[in-house]
């Protein structure tokens, strides 16, 4: 099985695992920074994008919809346009939560770091 993983010490002297033989390792590593980062507001903004998007698709499949009377002259414009849309604004919905509790995640941890140096330093003070 391949290790995928990257790492950015080798394992023993001498071995290459988890090394980019081209030096791209770093490249990768920032590129995908702003969206793996828990602080990083950035997949908040693309969950409101979705969400976006899917809202329009519904106001497309509505405005298609509502000058027709026949429900069988409907129904592409509720498959093709309006179920999508849904989907969309569920899945932008589903982005914007994950990413909510991935901050307050990283905003607690950083609390809990801070609260850990505060007793250990009066830890300190007291011997």
């Amino acid at each position: 099985m391949t290790d995928t993983t990257l790492m950015s010490e080798p394992l023993e002297s001498g071995s290459t695992r988890g090394i980019d033989i081209a030096g791209l390792s770093g490249v990768r590593r920032g590129r995908w920074r702003a969206l793996t980062d828990p602080a990083s507001h950035l997949p908040t903004l693309i969950g409101v994008a979705i969400a976006a998007i899917g809202f329009a698709l519904i106001g497309i499949a509505w405005a298609k919809v509502a000058a027709l009377t026949q429900v069988w002259q409907q129904m592409p414009y509720v498959l093709s346009a309006g179920l999508p849309g849904l989907g969309l604004v569920m899945t932008g919905l589903v982005v914007v939560n994950v990413s909510a509790r991935r901050q307050d995640a990283a905003a607690r941890a950083r609390q809990m770091a801070a609260l850990a140096e505060a007793l250990s330093e009066l830890q300190r003070s007291l011997r």
